[in-house]
């Protein structure tokens, strides 16, 4: 630098800043000397707690800053013995179908698997039983002796029974479950009712969570993410490594570390930051003791990290009508009524068994359902079966209980994962809508159907109605067999042929299958043809269109197409033809023109095609090319009709003449079958 002044002592000023000391008067025997103050380095220890692995890693340094990170511990052996259900992947924490399914069993009268979460319905296989699987895998009974019953509602459930309880005006018996349209707590009821059931969707479930400071949180997809602030100042940012990263300083002003809390973390920080007292950062893990519908939070802090397991996930689930389930096991399995009367029971193989006949109607309870049951069965005194839900108060995990019931019926604020459940035997089920119903067998002689209401119906004696594609009675001299046919179009609309000959509906005579043989057809034909042998030297006007006529000869692009085209004898069939003209004509100075074709079919002039015109003359003479195309369609033409197409290029010379070099046709055909 230059120097300011030239005295023993100078005269000009240096003040020192923080950080910074200055010696000397800035003269030849004593020099100014700037020093800059190295500040003491930041001491940095990492803690760890029972559910969080914390590591501190870096000097603090510019060039090697401290790196914090934080990863959740799993339990691999929990409190109760069973198999951790919460896994960490590449992308973060997560609990599957998979992991829920092994928490449950099936008990008599019902079938699980745990690799697919089918839950079916078990027959037994007792000798009398009535009960059976249909042929197309529905629930099957044959027309059993009629009971006297009327129906009680509670305030879950609405029962209705129709019918006199005779074989000729059997019982219709329909339950409804009551949703309550203004749940207690003032939400809205997540649970839905639909033309085919009960459902939940998972978008009600999202609109349960929110953020708070520290976090974002997107209801569309569900992902919870770490806030970053966007304050002056703010040294905290996403690392390379996808954590929390915040750079150290190399000045003499302390470190500042403090402690934050989010909704779902609590860090806390120790120490001074001085190599004898580091700084020492743990977090722990927040588990909301209250969770915000009311019920007990299933994720749990262990002496070795974080963990759910099948007794926390059982709690949540209850049983209804016709079912039992037990928390402590996970075990489904039927329900038996203990009503008087009632002859379906438990068989030797643990299926569900009916006798063949009964008007015994018996209740029975269970600590899901309190049924009763009035009246002997007669019609004086019919049979009155009143079913009320129970709710357990004090759930055996301890927590609450979910399912809740008012004035209006039962409602729940939050939905269960619907996609860990799937259809077996005697149901239906739509994983995208939630929906569920029962399934109808179509075997021969099954008498349930669903009524005008919805409901499940048996009409009394229904007769034998045949339908399109079905000749017989359905008896043992004359049983019902397919009748191949068309269709259910009249055979005169779109057809040519006798319809036992060319049915396109084939029986197979060894098998007894249905079959349809593929006897559209379609084809495609190109060509392309030099007209002009030899050229035309001079055309005068025409007084209209003429075809022309190279050596005497009409030129023309034709198609003969055949009746019954690729062998097809009964469909109708259509065509589209194109054909694409290049021409080279030689015009005087006077010339004006037209060019096109001339199209005739079957021998008869359709019409002009023209594809170039040039009205006005040029005034000198000239050699041009010139290009256009010309196209023709028709549909619908019965199988036994042939056509002859023909294109012949044409000139309508109006003044002066022309010569024709050159034409030259690129033609196409397209031919299919229709109807």
């Amino acid at each position: 630098m230059s120097c300011c002044c030239e005295s023993d002592r100078c005269t000009c000023r240096v003040v020192a800043g923080p950080g910074v000391t200055v010696d000397g008067n800035g003269g030849s025997a004593a020099p100014y000397v700037i020093s800059a103050d190295t500040a003491e380095p930041t001491a940095l220890q990492a803690a760890d707690t029972s559910t969080i692995d914390t590591t501190v890693t870096g000097t603090g340094a510019a060039g090697d800053p401290f790196e914090v990170s934080a990863a959740v511990i799993l339990d691999p052996a929990p409190p109760a013995g069973g198999t951790n259900l919460v896994h960490a992947g590449p992308d973060g924490l997560y609990v599957e179908c998979a992991d829920v399914r092994t928490c449950i069993s099936a008990g008599d009268g019902a079938s699980y698997d745990p690799t697919t979460g089918v839950v079916e319905a078990r027959v037994s296989d007792d000798a009398g039983n009535q009960v059976e699987i249909g042929t197309d895998g529905g629930l099957y009974a044959p027309t059993a002796a009629a009971t006297a019953l009327t129906a009680v509602d509670s305030t879950s459930v609405d029962v209705e029974v129709s019918g006199s309880g005779t074989p000729g005006d059997p019982f219709e018996v329909t339950a409804s479950v009551i949703l309550d349209p203004t749940p207690p707590a003032g939400g809205d009821n997540l649970i839905q009712s639909g033309p085919e059931g009960l459902y939940l969707e998972c978008e009600q479930v999202r609109g349960c969570i929110s953020a708070g400071d520290g976090a974002t949180y997107d209801p569309d997809t569900g992902v919870i993410e770490v806030q970053i602030s966007g304050d002056a100042g703010n040294t905290v940012s996403i690392g390379t490594d996808g954590g929390l990263y915040a750079a150290g300083g190399s000045t003499s002003t302390p470190t500042a570390v403090e402690g934050g809390t989010t909704w779902t973390a609590t860090n806390t920080v120790t120490g001074t930051g001085t190599p004898a007292d580091p700084f020492i950062v743990s977090t722990d893990v927040t588990l909301d003791p209250t969770p915000p519908a009311g019920g007990t939070n299933l994720l749990h802090e262990g002496p070795d990290g974080l963990y759910v397991e099948c007794e926390d996930v059982r709690s949540c689930i209850t049983a209804g009508d016709g079912v039992a389930y037990d928390p402590a096991t996970g075990i489904i399995e039927a329900r038996l009524s203990t009503d008087a009367g009632n002859t379906t029971v438990f068989g030797s193989d643990g299926g569900l068994f009916t006798p063949e006949a009964s008007t015994e109607l018996v209740a029975v309870d269970t600590p899901t359902i309190n049924t009763t049951i009035t009246g002997d069965g007669s019609a004086a005194t019919p049979y009155e079966v009143s079913a009320a839900v129970i709710l357990d108060p004090t759930p055996p995990a301890g927590g609450t209980n979910l399912i809740k019931t008012g004035p209006e019926g039962l409602y729940l604020e939050c939905e269960q994962v619907r996609s860990c459940i799937t259809a077996g035997d005697g149901a239906s089920y739509s994983a995208a809508t939630g929906e569920v119903e029962a399934r109808l067998s179509t075997q021969a002689g099954n008498q349930v159907a669903f009524g005008p209401d919805g409901g499940l119906f048996v009409p009394p004696d229904p007769p034998l109605e045949i339908g399109c594609g079905l000749q017989g009675e359905g008896t043992a001299a004359s049983p019902l067999a397919a009748f191949p046919i068309a269709g259910s179009l009249p055979w005169t609309d779109n057809w040519a042929c006798d319809d036992t000959d060319h049915s396109t509906l084939k029986c197979d005579p060894d098998t007894g299958a249905l079959w349809t043989p593929p006897e559209h057809f379609s084809a495609t034909d190109h060509f392309m043809i030099n007209h002009m042998n030899p050229a035309i030297a001079a055309i005068g006007p025409t007084s209209g269109w003429t075809i022309l006529q190279p050596g005497g000869t009409p030129a023309f692009v034709q198609w003969d197409i055949p009746a019954n085209f690729l062998g097809n004898m009964c469909r109708f069939w259509g065509y589209e033809t194109d054909t694409h003209a290049s021409v080279d004509i030689t015009a005087n100075s006077t010339a004006t023109f037209e060019l096109g074709y001339v199209l005739a079919i079957d021998g008869t002039v359709d019409s002009i095609r023209p594809i170039e015109g040039i009205y006005t003359a040029y005034g000198a003479s000239r050699r041009e090319r010139y290009a256009g195309t010309a196209s023709h369609g028709f549909f619908s033409l019965p199988p036994a009709q042939a056509r002859l197409v023909v294109y012949y290029p044409a000139v309508n010379v109006l003044t002066g003449s022309i010569a024709v070099n050159a034409w030259n046709s690129d033609a196409m055909l397209h031919t299919q079958t229709r109807a």
